[in-house]
């Protein structure tokens, strides 16, 4: 796994099936367009967000959920592919949460069966992705899609949905495609159906590919999921550890309980220098909180463990060739 990747989601299908209105943006995100032609390419998770989010500021402010409930299921590779040939409503469900990993690393989805109701939620668990507005929506209209496509039902809409971002200034899209209550500001995003959900059938299903399809699944999801599990713990020690200057390999290996051999023989594995990924970290949060008018830079130095304000304007320079005022004005005519 490469340094700079830490978390990554595959490419699949996806992105080769809408080259003609990613390819414009790819190197704004830093991408190589490598992922246009080869499904086995693998994309940082933080890139993968700020790509969706450039789109939403470069195309259409609500792109994410438009490419979303435009999307089906073998488009996402594999994963998708088992997904929709589950033989029953309950094991699509379970398949969507227990292999996701295998597509995609840093984020959670979880299914929740109630009395009266069947929760599908999701989230980014990589603490320095901040904006992802345009993944969460992508994602909740792609899991709404999936939904109606197994089920061969155009119709189906959930209860309720929930989103984890702001209010978007134009909800005619949301309002169009989901049809349902909606609500923002969150916990996390989440699709609430009625628990007759599960008596659907799967029209979609193929018992013997999904047989054939999850030995394979589980295998690569133990080995994604190890890595996954190491790196967004690290992850959310080092971002938590950074205002406290205790972003040293002792004191994180410290906070999560174990030595600082262990934890650099873990980080060897998967070919991670402790050093680089604290480097990450700062500068992707850095970026995060440039962009947001509500930080003072000396606030933002302090959160990143900067004794002088001047010490994190050099490093933001460094970074982005633009110093953090500049790069705040030119974040705000983004998004006007």
């Amino acid at each position: 796994m490469p340094t700079s990747a830490t978390h990554t989601i595959f490419a699949e299908s996806f992105f080769r099936l809408n080259a003609e209105l990613f390819a414009p943006f790819l190197a704004e995100a830093g991408l190589d367009e490598r992922i246009l032609h080869a499904p086995d390419v693998e994309i940082p998770a933080a890139k993968y967000a700020e790509f969706w989010e450039i789109l939403g500021r470069r195309v259409d402010a609500s792109i994410g959920l438009r490419i979303g409930i435009q999307t089906v299921s073998t488009t996402l590779g594999i994963y998708g592919q088992a997904v929709r040939s589950a033989p029953t409503m309950l094991l699509a469900l379970r398949c969507l949460s227990h292999f996701v990993v295998v597509f995609s690393q840093a984020i959670r989805v979880d299914v929740e069966i109630g009395e009266r109701q069947v929760i599908l939620s999701y989230q980014v668990t990589d603490p320095t992705i901040v904006r992802r507005r345009q993944d969460s929506e992508f994602t909740i209209g792609f899991f709404l899609s999936l939904l109606r496509e197994i089920s061969q039902n155009p119709q189906l809409t959930p209860e309720r949905l929930d989103f984890e971002h702001e209010t978007p200034a134009d909800l005619s899209l949301h309002r169009e495609v989901l049809a349902c209550p909606l609500h923002f500001k969150q916990p996390d995003n989440r699709l609430y159906f009625p628990r007759a959900l599960l008596d659907m059938p799967v029209r979609t299903a193929d018992p013997r590919l999904f047989q054939a399809l999850e030995p394979f699944l589980e295998q690569q999801r133990q080995v994604r999921a190890s890595a996954n599990d190491l790196l967004t713990q690290l992850t959310r020690h080092i971002a938590s550890s950074l205002s406290s200057g205790g972003a040293s390999l002792e004191m994180v290996a410290q906070s999560m309980g174990m030595g600082p051999r262990t934890l650099q023989r873990r980080l060897a594995e998967y070919q991670v220098e402790f050093r680089l990924l604290v480097e990450e970290v700062r500068r992707s949060l850095a970026e995060a909180y440039v962009a947001q008018d509500e930080y003072s830079l000396t606030d933002i130095a302090l959160l990143l463990g900067y004794a002088e304000c001047s010490s994190f304007s050099r490093a933001f320079r460094r970074w982005t060739h633009v110093s953090p005022q500049q790069y705040r004005l030119q974040a705000k005519a983004n998004h006007t």
